[in-house]
């Protein structure tokens, strides 16, 4: 079954279907843009001052909030709109990217000129090498550690240097979609970070006694509920009190010489997402064999959705370059995990949806679904 809107199928991980056929990632855009039970967006505006204010209140040091940072075009906007539309006093952190592109760190660069002090976090990168092969191994997702250090390290931040806010970006379940409580939610926790954060099948404590000690790993272990408290420290997603446009952000950060790519990646569509991550095809191949859907999925569906492309042009499109990916870029990956390709083809086989593919007679999976 597909959304009769976008192209998401009922395969997703939380996703829902209306009686209409309509999945709950497009019900969130019609409420966002005052289709369908509205979001009052002026009375949301007012609560994040509040928070704010009470954060300005509660800070001890030279920064009231933080920012985790990547240096793509949404995070680029964060740090703009924290410190020159709301006159905070942002620390932009980042969780090192064991995959950064040239062209990541080049945008990188131009986020900090934007004037804000910066933490360039970077866990041990033997350690990292190894957590990217269990992730990948274990839940076929090698930026497993990517999703656990951008959504726990800049939250030890905060609490060692008593920064009482840290503000994320969009909320990822209403935008994608997920459980109706968490889509309206605006809180990243401890309970968001396990529930929704890539960390399904393997938590850190999964990782002790794989030859690794709790010591190498404790910046990945979430600060206790007493630390929180101690800090008074909140997490925030900036997309739940104002409407959240990445085309807008896109051409707003322009102006400051960030730098989109000059053609998508394999298996994607956009100029202008996971920008720095340069084994991103790999992932999305694997989530295409998991679930029958990839990169290029997600991309098309936000533009249907802000009406730039129609549905029908946009499954032409996913037609032909969803799950694919980059044979030299997945030698590169073998290379980086020093496994041979027959390991890896291995390795992805294990986490194919053998209701949604079958295996051809050269061995490649094949979709047994048509894409309506």
């Amino acid at each position: 079954m597909y959304c009769k809107t976008c192209l998401f199928p009922n395969t997703k991980p939380d996703i829902n279907f209306n009686s209409q056929g309509i999945c709950d990632s497009c019900v969130s855009a019609k409420k966002k843009h005052g289709l369908y039970k509205s979001i009052n967006w002026k009375i949301r505006s007012k609560q994040f001052d509040q928070i704010l204010k009470k954060s300005k209140n509660f800070s001890t040091n030279y920064y009231n909030c933080i920012v985790p940072v990547s240096g793509g075009k949404d995070s680029t906007w964060q740090v703009y709109a924290m410190k020159k539309i709301h006159k905070m006093r942002p620390l932009a952190v980042t969780f090192d990217q064991f995959d950064q592109t040239d062209l990541g760190k080049k945008n990188l660069e131009t986020l900090k000129e934007i004037g804000v002090d910066h933490v360039h976090f970077t866990l041990n990168p033997v350690l990292i090498k190894r957590l990217v092969k269990i992730g990948f191994e274990i839940v076929g997702d090698p930026y497993w550690i990517n999703h656990v250090g951008i959504l726990t390290v800049p939250i030890h931040f905060a609490c060692k240097f008593n920064i009482p806010l840290v503000v994320y970006g969009e909320n990822p379940l209403f935008e994608y979609g997920g459980p109706e409580f968490d889509r309206d939610n605006y809180v990243m926790d401890k309970k968001w970070r396990q529930q929704h954060g890539g960390m399904r099948g393997l938590r850190e404590d999964d990782l002790l006694g794989k030859d690794i000690d709790l010591e190498d790993i404790k910046m990945l272990f979430f600060p206790s509920d007493d630390e929180i408290r101690r800090a008074k420290v909140q997490a925030v997603f900036y997309g739940h009190f104002f409407k959240w446009d990445p085309l807008k952000h896109t051409e707003f950060v322009k102006k400051f010489g960030w730098r989109q790519l000059k053609k998508p990646q394999v298996g994607s569509w956009s100029l202008t997402e996971n920008i720095d991550m340069r084994f991103i095809d790999v992932r999305e191949k694997i989530k295409y064999l998991k679930y029958g859907y990839g990169r290029a999925t997600d991309q098309l569906n936000i533009a249907i959705k802000l009406n730039k492309i129609s549905r029908k042009e946009a499954l032409k499109i996913v037609k032909k370059i969803d799950g694919l990916a980059d044979p030299k870029n997945e030698k590169s990956f073998c290379d980086y995990l020093n496994i041979s390709r027959e390991k890896y083809d291995e390795i992805l086989s294990s986490f194919v949806n053998q209701d949604l593919f079958v295996k051809g007679n050269k061995g490649k999976w094949l979709p047994k679904f048509k894409r309506v």
